[in-house]
């Protein structure tokens, strides 16, 4: 077995918010796509301002809410109805076509995989049982459990303490295209952990937490 453990992001990640979209166009024919883009920059905005003010609610709160602003921001009207089936889509969302083959390969190397994300846990056990994915993860870790979004240093720590030991390093694969690399890198710096940052596909980043420790 690989003594490093990666954690993975879900959403952005390992399934495409954006593809909502082939849902709203069944509500909204003209500019379901533009709708989705705003749902989802929203969603990672209003997560991001609870983290900044130190106040939380859950990932769906969150996500219904920025539902509720790309429409406005549209000029579009849905029942409530027509809302539910969105947020209930939301938990099953395309994977990108890429995921299943590169899971497998680290997987086939002995990589112990977690998936380390903003959402709830209800909306986790229900996505990566409609993705297929609990097969190649070893559970998730929820921010829920802390009640802090990240990129909260104590997000990371979180994550980072649920890996080691025994893994001398751990990596996440996060989604966060509100803010630079070096932002990231900068939360990830807890004592004890050193962090770096490379780009991935999907706008993803990587980050290493290795404990000092180790690498003497």
């Amino acid at each position: 077995m690989s003594q490093e453990a990666l954690a993975f992001d879900m959403y952005g990640t390992l399934v495409n918010p954006i593809r909502i979209w082939t849902q709203l166009e069944q509500y909204i024919p003209d500019g379901a796509h533009h709708i989705a883009e705003v749902w989802r920059q929203k969603q990672l905005e209003y997560s991001f301002r609870m983290s900044v003010m130190e106040q939380y609610e859950d990932f769906a709160w969150i996500t219904r809410k920025a539902l509720d602003y790309a429409l406005m921001a549209a000029g579009k009207q849905l029942s409530e109805t027509q809302k539910l089936v969105l947020m209930a889509q939301y938990n099953d969302l395309d994977r990108f076509p890429d995921v299943l083959l590169g899971l497998e390969q680290l997987h086939l190397r002995g990589f112990t995989m977690v998936v380390f994300s903003n959402g709830s846990p209800a909306m986790l056990n229900a996505i990566m049982q409609a993705a297929q994915l609990n097969s190649y993860f070893q559970g998730f870790v929820s921010v829920d459990e802390i009640r802090i979004y990240k990129p909260s240093p104590r997000a990371y720590q979180l994550v980072a303490q649920k890996l080691a030991p025994p893994y001398r390093k751990c990596v996440s694969f996060p989604q966060i295209p509100l803010m630079s690399s070096a932002h990231v890198v900068q939360a990830c710096k807890l004592p004890g952990l050193t962090a770096q940052a490379a780009s991935l596909t999907h706008s993803a980043l990587y980050l290493t937490w290795s404990s000092r420790q180790s690498q003497s």
